[in-house]
Order: structure tokens, then C-alpha cells, then sequence
């Protein structure tokens, strides 16, 4: 089956997000949470949306539109930390290796430009072909809980 035929044939869901309204997607494009998010234990089923190029996206909860977190993928935004991603991890989201994960990290917003933030030891890991996903918290103390964007010239 090639991607346009799976395309055609996926059913299509209206999604309510906070930043576009309703949207309509393809079941293919939503990811499913293996292990819930913590602290959102209720909500499994999310689209990953940009209102904007760049680094920045929306997690979008399916089952809750209030539920919406704003992410960071760290590679894209020039951050190199170094996360040991484990072969249960990649099993647990059905990846095919590293090459097929997408990670991203959840940001706390602010008014305050200078206090807004990432947590780095907290990733979000998605199997892009299989659109599973899973938060880990890793051990490594090297990565801040709290990584302030204002430091990112300093990396």
C-alpha cells in the first residue's frame, strides 16, 4: 500500500486545538501515548501541530482540547544533549532505530521571556512510522530539569 493510497483510506477526525480551531486530520497523523503523560494519565491520543516553521510545536490532547503543551525539538533548535535513549525505549514506541524517533521536550511558558524553559530530562520520544510515543525521565544529571531559552547562546 503506498502512503497516498494509506492517505485515502485513513479515516479523518475533527480535532479541537487551541491554537487553530478545529482541525481535520487522518487517524495516521495523531500519536498514541504507550505509557501516559505524566501527570495526564486520562489522555492517550494527541496531534503534533506547528502554528509556525521552526522548532517549536503544539502537543494537542484528542481527548481534552484543553489539554495542549507547547514542545521544543531540542535538535532542531541547536541543542545537542546527549540522550541515552534504551533499546526498551525504542521497542516500546515500535521504532526501527534511532533514525525513526522525533524527540521533543516539554516547555513551560511564562510572561517573563527570561523564565521560560524546557525540561531536558524529560523527553518526549515518537516512533515516526509507528506514531506511538512515550515520555521517559531519564537519569542522567548532566540534563537540567529546568533549561532557561535565554541560555541557548551560551550552548
Amino acid at each position: 500500500m503506498t502512503a497516498m493510497t494509506k492517505e485515502l483510506t485513513a479515516a479523518t477526525i475533527r480535532v479541537k486545538t487551541l491554537h487553530k480551531g478545529e482541525v481535520e486530520v487522518t487517524e495516521d497523523q495523531l500519536i498514541t501515548f504507550v505509557t501516559p503523560l505524566l501527570g495526564f494519565e486520562a489522555l492517550k491520543r494527541f496531534l503534533i501541530y506547528q502554528t509556525n516553521t521552526g522548532p517549536l510545536y503544539w502537543l494537542q490532547s484528542v481527548e481534552d482540547e484543553k489539554a495542549a503543551f507547547c514542545l521544543l525539538a531540542p535538535f532542531s533548535a541547536g541543542l545537542d544533549p546527549d540522550l541515552e535513549i534504551t533499546p526498551a525505549d525504542v521497542i516500546d514506541i515500535s521504532a526501527g532505530g534511532s533514525g525513526d524517533i522525533d524527540v521533543y521536550t516539554v516547555m513551560v511558558l511564562d510572561k517573563d521571556p527570561a523564565q521560560i524553559r524546557t525540561n531536558l530530562r524529560a523527553p518526549i520520544l515518537v516512533g515516526r512510522t509507528s506514531g506511538k510515543a512515550k515520555q521517559v525521565v531519564l537519569d542522567d544529571q548532566r540534563l537540567p530539569i529546568r533549561f532557561f531559552l535565554k541560555d541557548m547562546r551560551a550552548v
